[in-house]
């Protein structure tokens, strides 16, 4: 082993840096060891992150674990710069390289003299990544892993999301990549300068990052991360994504996972997916999974308007306990098993912690609230009742060069640490606007909770080749406030499926059907759910130019404007589905002004 400086601590703790780990390929990747000073041998927990191992609030904050308490516990922590990041050599490929690099590096751990051959594996986001890749390839020595935040594919879950780009996310993303390349560059001796240059005017305004066309046509950004080339000339799910899904590998990976999602982060679906898939195996490990009010690497007690109460944070939950307690279970021989619930999820608008059997929870019913349009025929209505009679239709103009602009949701946007924009907030706003449409119940008299699924399948037309359907929950307030609860897209010519595209015959009525995630919320009584239903939300999502052709390379020439129609009734019963827990506790009827949760301002 090569190590650069050890040190002691007082606290008995030994701590060294720059410990050299070989790849099958012979490249050599750095790591940081935390072990204790008494002699034994130990379980070692791993985490692996493209993000610097010395970035504190990367690695300890957002992964959850402090290394000093987990010494303490009786582990070893090894935290790694994945392959041509920081301290790694090699060149850093998103996910293609993670299955055997994670492999190599578990076995080398748990061949070290202070190693029980036990390892675990830990952390969000990419470092979810890195875990579950390396399970793909079932290394001996990896005994249980807990991914946070993390996507089951890396197509449908990471980059695109009902066929369309999670352009928000994953430029934002790319950038960040590629600033690390320039540095990587640099120290090699390499003249980047100019793609430096570039690349710090899309950083240094995002935004107008967002509204670049063709997408394709950030020459800085693909010669610095070959990857955005890759992701956009694959739009569809095939081999290229294959290769790399972990939902793929569902049936095999027989590890014991603890799985951590947030309300509003982006990569919930790929959460509960991954919980589900490794549930449903034959003679599954033990899963275990918990959802807070969160967005992506921002779990704290407030997200957006709405502030949840100190217990929403996660660190009133400490998942540094919570994560200690269940590698014990499986790395250390006679450690007791947890006795927690299998699933612990946060109620909003209770605001509180619940634990259950399994999710989605089996005494949830599934409700289905039909569009349609009151009497007036203007006002659109949810209503329990399915409609026998065509009703009229409802229509609107999509024009690609005035999207209807994002307001909070599961995104990752530039801003305090990609929380500024996400969460609940209000789409008074948005509603306003005539490319959306709005259909909404009549006032609730009981409080009712969903828990679980959300979908929409929307009959509609369109005059395009293709184009794309949104659709978001919200939840309006008697006070006024219509704030989010989760939404959804899809691309119309991935509407038979996200691994082939078929183009829409103009003028068709065609079934869509929209996946708007899950959630845990009690709309109260008073208060009334409203279904928003667009062809746009950008920038968390790429804006479909409408012309039927290759989106990556469009244009503003290219851009077309759609008539759409929405189709309510008869043999076109389009409807928002939900997953309805009954409350069974009489609560008082809420008041005009009062709200059960706490709004901030902003």
């Amino acid at each position: 082993m090569s190590v650069g400086s050890p040190g002691t601590r007082d606290d008995g703790v030994i701590i060294e840096r720059n410990v050299s780990i070989p790849m099958r390929d012979g490249t050599r990747l750095q790591a940081d060891v935390w072990r204790p000073i008494t002699a034994g041998r130990y379980p070692i927990l791993l985490q692996r992150t493209p993000y610097n191992r010395a970035d504190s609030f990367a690695v300890i904050v957002n992964a959850g674990i402090e290394p000093l308490r987990a010494v303490s516990d009786g582990f070893v922590v090894v935290i790694q710069d994945t392959r041509g990041r920081f301290g790694s050599e090699g060149v850093f490929d998103p996910f293609s390289n993670e299955a055997d690099d994670g492999y190599d590096t578990i076995e080398w751990l748990a061949a070290l003299h202070y190693s029980n051959g036990r390892v675990g594996m830990y952390g969000a986001s990419y470092y979810g990544a890195t875990q579950l890749l390396a399970a793909t390839k079932k290394p001996p020595a990896l005994r249980a892993i807990a991914p946070q935040i993390t996507a089951s594919d890396y197509h449908d879950d990471w980059t695109y999301r009902g066929g369309a780009l999670q352009l928000g996310f994953t430029l934002n993303w790319a950038l960040r990549l590629a600033a690390g390349e320039v540095e990587r560059r640099r120290a090699a001796g390499e003249d980047v300068a100019a793609h430096a240059a570039q690349l710090q005017k899309l950083i240094d305004d995002p935004w107008l990052a967002f509204r670049t066309r063709p997408l394709n046509g950030l020459d800085s950004l693909a010669a610095l991360l070959p990857a955005w080339t890759a992701w956009l000339e694959h739009p569809a799910r095939d081999d290229f994504w294959r290769s790399i899904s972990i939902s793929e590998h569902f049936a095999t990976i027989g590890l014991p996972a603890l799985h951590v999602g947030g309300w509003f982060d982006l990569f919930l679906h790929g959460t509960l997916a991954n919980y589900a898939g490794l549930n449903t195996r034959p003679n599954p490990a033990k899963q275990n999974l918990i959802i807070g009010p969160w967005a992506h690497a921002v779990a704290y007690d407030a997200l957006g308007e709405v502030d949840y109460g100190a217990a929403a944070a996660a660190a009133a939950l400490d998942m540094t306990r919570i994560q200690l307690d269940w590698f014990s279970e499986f790395l250390k021989p006679d450690a007791p098993a947890p006795t927690s619930a299998p699933v612990r999820v946060f109620v909003m608008g209770d605001n509180e912690w619940r634990d259950e059997s399994e999710w989605p929870p089996a005494r949830a019913i599934t409700e289905r609230f039909y569009l349609g349009v009151a009497s007036d025929s203007a006002t659109g209505e949810l209503t329990t009742h399915r409609p026998a009679d065509e009703l009229p239709t409802a229509t609107f103009v999509f024009d690609p060069a005035n999207p209807v602009p994002t307001v909070g949701g599961a995104t990752l946007l530039p801003g305090a640490y990609v929380g500024l924009h996400a969460g609940q907030r209000d789409q008074r706003a948005v509603e306003e606007r005539a490319d959306v449409l709005s259909y909404t119940t009549t006032t609730f008299r009981d409080d009712v909770e969903i828990c679980g699924p959300v979908s929409v399948s929307l009959w509609a037309a369109t005059s395009a080749l293709d184009t794309d359907w949104t659709a978001k929950l919200v939840d309006v307030s008697p006070d006024g406030p219509a704030r989010n609860i989760c939404d959804g897209i899809i691309r119309a010519r991935y509407a038979n499926g996200t691994d082939h595209e078929e183009l829409v015959t103009p003028g068709r009525a065609t079934e869509f059907r929209i996946d708007l995630g899950a959630t845990a919320i009690v709309i109260f009584a008073g208060h009334r759910l409203r279904l928003e239903i667009s062809s746009s939300n950008f920038p968390r999502f790429d804006v479909n130019p409408n012309h039927g052709g290759d989106i990556a390379s469009a244009t503003a020439s290219d851009l077309i404007v759609a008539n759409q129609q929405v189709f309510h009734g008869g043999t076109h019963p389009s409807y928002l589905e939900l997953s309805v827990v009954a409350v069974k506790e009489p609560r008082p009827v809420v008041k005009a002004g009062v709200s059960h949760v706490t709004y901030r301002e902003g």
